[in-house]
């Protein structure tokens, strides 16, 4: 399964090559507040968790083709691309859940609950496709959840040194990147197979959420006003990247290394080369009152901005 996920980004690579500037495409009504967000690439379909459903968009004509209801406030969202499994974070007041979702019928097939409290709640997802494996941080309790996506359980609950936040996963190493947001903060590596921390990287505040190009082996966090490139062999820091004020959600486009920054304190998207690990482009959303996600499209090159205060998600394109 490794092969199919790095022979879908082979054969699509040239297309998106190049490191174009990018303006805002169009804006989608999704008819609440949006949260959690993620795109399959193979089906070109984007998921966004909006109050207690996940709306999804066809990647195609930026229309919505389904909600689905959850049962619970969606905070998280993940994609298995190869078993077309959706992973939404489903609290309400009293627990949270992991809801699965079938994405060729769009219809939730499983809960998964997650032990804990729910006054924080979940806190990131991630999804690795090549193992089948879910992580979710649950911050209540301190732990890093891991579910079997067979059997669509729980197998490990493993006690973290920081409140977790953020989750991103390089499927070629099998290496999980967990961010730290205590004080001070870290990014916390663990190994998929041994469920086990490889690595701790202490950084100044509290890091809040983490990317991965599995591509270059590196790993990304938002720190405050900066994001934090971390060398995946060595689980080195090896760069801080200057970013917009409350520097929060992250994605990175796997083609160009482009990475893409949610600035939550000024409404804006900051663009850094990933290769030069410079920024090359601050774009201001429109209508932007609290950015809260963002999810790179492989299979259209488009970029996806979700909007915790307002009922819109913001397309942007390369020019």
């Amino acid at each position: 399964m490794r092969k199919t996920v790095l022979g879908f980004v082979s054969v699509v690579i040239l297309a998106f090559s190049s490191l174009r500037a990018d303006s805002v495409l169009t804006t989608i009504n999704v008819g609440g507040p949006s949260a959690g967000i993620a795109a399959n690439p193979i089906t070109n379909k984007i998921y966004v968790g909006v109050n207690q459903t996940v709306v999804v968009i066809d990647g195609k004509t930026q229309q919505i083709t389904a909600t689905i209801d959850t049962g619970g406030g969606v905070g998280f969202v993940g994609v298995n691309i190869l078993t077309d499994r959706i992973y939404a974070s489903s609290c309400n007041s009293s627990a949270c859940n992991i809801a699965v979702i079938d994405g060729r019928t769009d219809t939730v097939i499983a809960d998964i609950p997650i032990f804990g409290e729910n006054l924080i709640g979940v806190q990131g997802l991630a999804v690795n496709p090549v193992t089948n494996r879910i992580y979710a941080s649950a911050a209540d309790n301190q732990q890093l959840i891991a579910i079997d996506g067979k059997t669509n359980t729980v197998i490990a609950q493993v006690l973290v040194p920081s409140q977790p936040g953020g989750i991103s996963v390089n499927p070629k190493t099998d290496r999980i990147y967990v961010a730290g947001s205590g004080f001070p903060g870290l990014i916390m590596v663990f190994d998929g197979a041994t469920n086990t921390q490889v690595a701790s990287i202490p950084e100044d505040f509290g890091v809040n959420n983490t990317a991965v190009n599995f591509l270059r082996n590196i790993a990304y966090a938002t720190d405050s006003d900066k994001v934090i490139v971390v060398n995946g062999a060595s689980n080195q820091e090896v760069a801080r990247v200057p970013a917009g004020p409350f520097a929060t959600f992250i994605d990175v486009n796997q083609l160009n290394s482009k990475v893409y920054v949610v600035n939550a304190g000024n409404g804006s998207v900051s663009i850094i080369d990933g290769k030069t690990n410079q920024v090359v482009q601050t774009l201001p959303i429109p209508g932007a009152i609290f950015l809260d996600g963002i999810a790179v499209d492989l299979a259209n090159g488009l970029t996806y901005v979700t909007d915790a205060d307002a009922d819109q998600v913001t397309v942007l394109k390369p020019n």
